[in-house]
């Protein structure tokens, strides 16, 4: 018998991780553990392509984990397989599996799904198929036979001490610098309408702490960089949340966590907690709007949201918050209402997604009371409700595109708020400002404003730097133009070498009598950038309104550099001379270039300190 447990992933990433695949070989026997493997495929491969790799490891068995992301393309895969392959077993669970099972047979071809938590039930599945046992008595397994018989409960493990971790046993690769999914627990106490974490099982079950210490540690020795916690609300309750972030301090300090938490649970002592962490948190808002959320079974107080993340700022904690766009009650005024709301927090990312009305939920039971037409194939997204009409939600999609692309993507956390108080500008009505003129000025097509993940921050940056001169211009403050302009660079800048590998001495530095021989240039994890103002000053006046702080500053045009060093960012102003050797390092340089008019001793000391600390790379020897 050969198994694979085959993952479909939204991309190659850090987060590519086959977890729940992982997970469930590790709840097999040692002995069928070895006749089993995971596959990771991707969906830059088509259909056919993938079916035939499949096909070619000649399985026996194929589990497949269904998502809103994935459930097509797989659903697609199991016909080509079934045509190519008769008598091949295949069997899904995941979300998708367990909310939908019925329609999810129906449009494959897949001999049963595993509804709920799958570990022990797969592996009870997998011992009948191997003995040729009846298998219609597993827990929460639907065969396709089964399928107009009402579905079973959906399988939920009550003590999560009993399962193996699939890090723990090895099923998961662990490399150097990579990412892990992690899970501390299962389930979730809240029940909002639009969400299907809580569904099959109320309330949470973190895993025992013995397991988690072990996997924390096992982390750290493999050198892992960042783990993303699976808890739909690490904070809830709020106890459970400041154990979780004293063990993460005192085991593995050195990895960056990315947590999900719940802002009115969050406390003083929370809140030191996580500024002692390595550590980015998101945090679902949703709307600013209280009579919205509550009919969705969720609270909020402005108020207190408001200064509980100006103290998370206070502290120094990276955070980013989450939007939803079409919620019964809401329309496009209250969505820029929230969306202003938000960006007043400067948080260091929002993220703004399309309400999708997912099977197994509230709304998705309750859609004629809620007056909601939506898409009945993934990813489920509102068409409209009776507050949201399908041309606002079009409204709100290029709203949030626009704001995807300047503030996100563009950079712009440290210079957007300053910036629309100067132009007396409400954050969305900069933006939707932002959205017409890339399109009537720059003729860009809404389709490719849509498209956000096509969009990176090079081509942005110009584009800011057009249209917030334009917009300058227009409110008769041209006399920011420099002081802006600088922002604007000294920000991105700033964001892409926190992203940069670390600028590192080259191991392998030629003898110096054969620099003469080479081609040089700059390292490109190393950025240099002209300015009118020195970042000192641009750092000392953060915050402050431009008008203010332009009247502070004195223009000290220079040439800063950017770069990383253990993780470190360094920032610092060139004098003339080591400016113009790095500057004309862009292009490919001989090392006479470089010197140029330099003085003899100088340009030998600047270019010995810039290629031995990695600066300069040799590129090459010189043609003769």
């Amino acid at each position: 018998m050969h198994i694979l447990i085959a993952t479909l992933h939204v991309r190659a990433s850090d987060q590519a991780v086959s977890l729940a695949a992982g997970c469930l070989k590790s709840s097999l026997p040692p002995e069928v553990q070895q006749q089993t493997e995971l596959i990771d495929l991707f969906p830059e491969k088509d259909a056919r392509t993938t079916c035939n790799q499949l096909l070619e490891l000649n399985p026996t068995i194929i589990a497949f984990p269904l998502y809103v992301w994935n459930r097509n393309r797989i659903l697609h895969i199991s016909k080509l397989l079934r045509k190519e392959k008769s008598g091949l077993i295949m069997i899904a669970g995941g979300p998708e599996a367990s909310a939908d099972s019925h329609n999810v047979l129906n449009e494959g071809a897949l001999d049963g799904v595993i509804r709920g938590e799958g570990e022990v039930s797969f592996a009870q599945l997998i011992h009948k198929l191997e003995k040729g046992a009846v298998i219609d008595d597993v827990a929460g397994y639907l065969s396709a036979a089964q399928s107009g018989q009402c579905a079973p409960t959906p399988t939920v493990c009550p003590d999560l001490s009993v399962l193996a971790s699939p890090w723990l046993s090895g099923q998961l690769p662990l490399e150097k610098n990579c990412g892990v999914l992690w899970e501390v627990a299962r389930g979730c106490q809240f029940n909002c309408a639009f969400c299907y974490d809580a569904k099959g099982h109320q309330g949470v079950r973190p895993f025992p702490v013995d397991r988690l210490k072990k996997e924390l540690h096992l982390f750290t020795q493999r050198q892992v960089s960042q783990v993303w916690v699976l808890d739909s609300t690490f904070n809830a309750p709020p106890g459970r949340g400041k154990q979780l972030l004293q063990l993460l301090i005192e085991q593995a300090p050195q990895i960056h966590f990315h947590i999900e938490a719940k802002v009115d649970l969050l406390d003083s002592e929370t809140i030191d907690l996580l500024s002692r962490l390595n550590c980015s948190v998101q945090i679902g808002l949703q709307s600013a709007t209280p009579q919205v959320l509550n009919p969705l079974h969720r609270n909020l107080s402005p108020q207190q949201m408001e200064r509980r993340l100006k103290q998370m700022s206070i502290a120094g904690i990276t955070y980013g918050l989450d939007l939803i766009y079409g919620l019964p009650g809401d329309n496009h005024c209250g969505f820029k209402k929230s969306l202003d709301f938000a960006l007043r927090q400067q948080p260091n990312q929002i993220d703004i997604f399309p309400l999708a009305v997912l099977p197994g939920t509230e709304l998705f039971d309750h859609q004629q009371e809620f007056g909601i037409q939506s898409e009945r194939r993934p990813p489920y997204l509102l068409q409209s409700n009776a507050t949201y009409s399908q041309q606002d939600l079009r409204k709100s999609s290029v709203l949030a595109a626009a704001t995807d692309i300047f503030y996100n993507r563009g950079r712009a956390v440290g210079f957007f708020l300053p910036l629309c108080k100067t132009l007396k500008s409400s954050p969305s009505a900069f933006l939707q400002q932002f959205s017409l003129w890339l399109n009537n000025h720059k003729h860009i097509k809404e389709q490719k404003l849509l498209d956000t993940e096509s969009w990176y921050p090079e081509e942005i940056l110009p584009l800011q730097h057009q249209y917030v001169a334009e917009q300058l211009d227009d409110n008769k403050l041209a006399k920011l133009q420099n002081l802006v302009t600088d922002l604007i660079n000294y920000h991105f800048f700033c964001a892409e070498t926190l992203l940069a590998n670390d600028c590192l001495p080259n191991k392998d530095i030629p003898s110096k009598k054969n620099w003469n021989k080479l081609l040089w240039k700059l390292n490109p994890d190393v950025r240099i950038q002209s300015f009118h103002f020195t970042p000192e000053d641009l750092e000392r006046v953060a915050g402050e309104p431009l008008e203010k702080a332009n009247k502070q500053l004195s223009p000290d045009p220079g040439v800063a550099i950017f770069l990383r060093q253990q993780g470190e960012i360094f920032i610092e102003s060139l004098d003339d001379s080591f400016a113009q050797i790095l500057n004309r390092a862009k292009a490919k340089s001989t090392i006479q270039h470089l010197r140029g008019k330099i003085d003899g001793q100088l340009a030998d000391e600047l270019l010995d300190f810039a290629i031995t600390q990695g600066l300069l790379q040799p590129i090459g020897s010189i043609k003769k």
